[in-house]
């Protein structure tokens, strides 16, 4: 259990709206914790879903958003939803390791060759039922998905990436996922957990080379200004999103009323955010270069050396373990369907 602290202790039980209390009769107020800046893509998606609320139940649902890590980490806010005291917590489901190993799945390196596909697994209904059944028993629900603006790319602080060996020694900041930290060590370097708030302070500061996250991650906490991040490589190793999680007992204790507003904004905000990223990542790879970061891609042979030694190390670890199992994964590419274009709906030339 999660020791409650100022950041995440919301007051008296009034706080807590999630309660059940009639909609007729009252307003209610949600908390939604992100622990993502108010500048990143993600915070656009979860500030569209409070404005549709708001919207669609005429001011008497209101749902306050609190962005970067206003209310704690990730994990604290995982903890905070898990044990009922905090509504709604959205941060990449990468730190949602520790508490649970339903999303590692989807951190697979190379699972996902497009945009399409990650679209296609996240919004299956089977893959969210098949997710949601291993959340049981931590009392969350996945409620819905925010994509976080591609999928990870390497960025460092001095040493330009051009082969696969010169990944080696090196130390990129990593977040809780095994699956990421294996993706690393796969490449003879190491991954270092830092949470996502203390980051650009451990780069700079020289605890870490470099770390690996979607461009809009690497825009909106400014690596680009002051040199921080010289050099970005677009590898589209491994793919994430920022998930927003529910307490299933207390959501579940809503009147149906309140659940359908709920759903169908967040519908509505997920798809809206599907079209927002594409231009939003774009003029920050735009921005980026303009800043002098150099963003560049492997040659064919050393893109696809780093490729087999990424996939061969970190499939053969973690390919039935819980949460991982393999008619897990042939669901989530059964889903995912075809490459399609091969894109990630941003261009980065």
């Amino acid at each position: 259990m999660m020791k409650m602290t100022k950041r995440v202790l919301l007051g008296s039980a009034a706080a807590l709206a999630l309660s059940g209390a009639a909609w007729a009769q009252d307003t209610m107020t949600l908390r939604l914790a992100n622990v993502l800046a108010p500048t990143d893509v993600t915070a656009a998606g979860v500030d569209k879903f409070a404005e549709l609320v708001d919207q669609k139940s005429e001011g008497r649902v209101k749902v306050e958003v609190f962005h970067g890590g206003q209310l704690g980490s990730g994990v604290e806010t995982f903890e905070a939803v898990k044990n009922g005291n905090l509504d709604f917590a959205a941060d990449s489901f990468a730190n949602l390791a520790t508490i649970t190993p339903a999303f590692e799945v989807f951190h697979f390196p190379f699972l996902f060759e497009s945009r399409s596909q990650l679209l296609n697994a996240m919004e299956s209904e089977a893959v969210q039922e098949r997710v949601n059944e291993e959340l049981a028993p931590t009392n969350l629900r996945w409620f819905t998905t925010f994509e976080i603006g591609g999928p990870r790319e390497v960025g460092t602080s001095n040493k330009k990436i051009e082969t696969a060996e010169d990944l080696a020694g090196m130390k990129f900041r990593a977040s809780r996922s095994p699956l990421e930290i294996g993706s690393h060590e796969a490449w003879g370097a190491a991954g270092v957990t830092v949470d996502w708030p203390q980051t650009p302070e451990a780069v700079r500061m020289g605890m870490v080379d470099g770390l690996t996250v979607p461009y809009a991650s690497f825009y909106s906490a400014k690596f680009h200004e002051g040199g921080l991040i010289k050099y970005m490589l677009d590898l589209n190793f491994q793919n994430y999103a920022s998930v927003v999680v529910v307490n299933a007992e207390k959501y579940a204790a809503l009147p149906e009323d309140v659940r359908s507003v709920l759903e169908e904004a967040a519908q509505e905000a997920h798809e809206w955010h599907v079209e927002y990223v594409a231009d939003y990542v774009t003029q920050n790879v735009a921005d980026m270069k303009e800043a002098g970061v150099e963003i560049y891609s492997l040659p064919d042979e050393e893109y696809q050396k780093v490729k087999d030694m990424t996939i061969d190390s970190v499939w053969g670890k973690f390919v039935g373990q819980p949460g991982m199992e393999q008619d897990k994964i042939d669901l989530i590419q059964s889903e995912a369907g075809e490459i399609g274009d091969g894109g990630w709906g941003y261009s980065v030339e």
